[in-house]
């Protein structure tokens, strides 16, 4: 009798141990799934002098850069989703932010824009445009996946009121740490440290809406700074007195302007996921009392 119970408590306490296993290791196939396919799709994004494009509007084929980010987009989305639905949605759209990563990795970077001769303020507009996919995607993701275990759901709401009501468009505003942390950090025009930047920022956007709103499915993060970002950019672009290729020269391109559209996009994805996540720990318990 003992020896049977005994077996029985092993087996209860292998099960989680199996499926913690499993979990890690598709997790882990997913991302290099995801960085592997946007690696594999970067080489369309070519501008006109044979170089990597730093965005849409330099390359030299921008519908065909705009499928390849299409495909990219849809495939890791596909998977997100499934890694949403195996862990929760947070950890699904950091596999989604790890794809743009890794595509954005091998694009060029704001002097290679300059060089293409591109006019600064259209790739704020190109950043601004990504915040309709983006919500798409992340509503998608959310949808799929369920809602988070730690964050009750208010009743029988909606869409709108569960994701994008005012309590959430309120919260969203820590969404301007992006641009603020970007300006600080970003002092190159190295690749990784404009990702990087939008990373850092994003880690502690993430944190503050998750511990401003911690009764709001954290939808609208991830499209908010993406949003205050283009708009920020726009805005000193279309301020500049002097040429870019001037002030690339002279070292003295402000640091936002240094953040391609793309970079943006990566770092808000997996800096607010990573964020998201750290701020658990600052909680006494992962269920909120409705």
């Amino acid at each position: 009798m003992e020896r049977r119970q005994h077996t029985q408590s092993e087996r209860s306490f292998r099960a989680p141990l199996d499926r913690a296993w499993l979990r890690g290791v598709l997790l882990g196939l997913a991302i290099l799934s995801c960085a592997w396919l946007g690696i594999s799709l970067s080489g369309i994004a070519v501008d006109d002098r044979g170089g990597a494009s730093g965005a849409l509007t330099t390359a030299v084929s921008p519908l065909a850069c705009a499928g390849a980010l299409a495909l990219l987009l849809v495939v890791s989305t596909a998977i997100a989703c499934g890694i949403g639905r195996l862990v929760n949605a947070i950890v699904g759209l950091f596999v989604l932010g790890t794809a743009v990563t890794a595509f954005a990795m091998q694009t060029g970077t704001a002097q290679a824009a300059i060089f293409d001769g591109a006019n600064l303020a259209s790739i704020g507009v190109e950043t601004l445009a990504w915040t309709i996919p983006i919500a798409l995607l992340v509503t998608c993701v959310f949808r799929v996946s369920g809602p988070l275990p730690d964050v009750p759901l208010r009743g029988e709401a909606g869409l709108w009121r569960e994701y994008f009501d005012i309590d959430a468009l309120k919260a969203s505003l820590v969404g301007a740490l992006i641009p603020v942390v970007a300006w600080f950090v970003v002092r190159t025009m190295m690749k990784g440290q404009a990702i990087g930047g939008v990373f850092v920022g994003g880690v502690a956007a993430g944190m503050a809406f998750r511990l401003v709103a911690p009764r709001v499915q954290p939808v609208v993060i991830f499209v908010s700074p993406i949003l205050l970002m283009g708009a920020y950019q726009w805005f000193v672009a279309s301020r500049l007195t002097a040429s870019p290729s001037v002030l690339l020269a002279l070292g003295s391109l402000p640091p936002e302007l240094r953040v391609m559209p793309l970079d943006t996009v990566a770092g808000t994805l997996t800096g607010v996921a990573i964020g998201i996540g750290w701020a658990r720990s600052f909680k006494k318990t992962d269920t909120i009392a409705s």
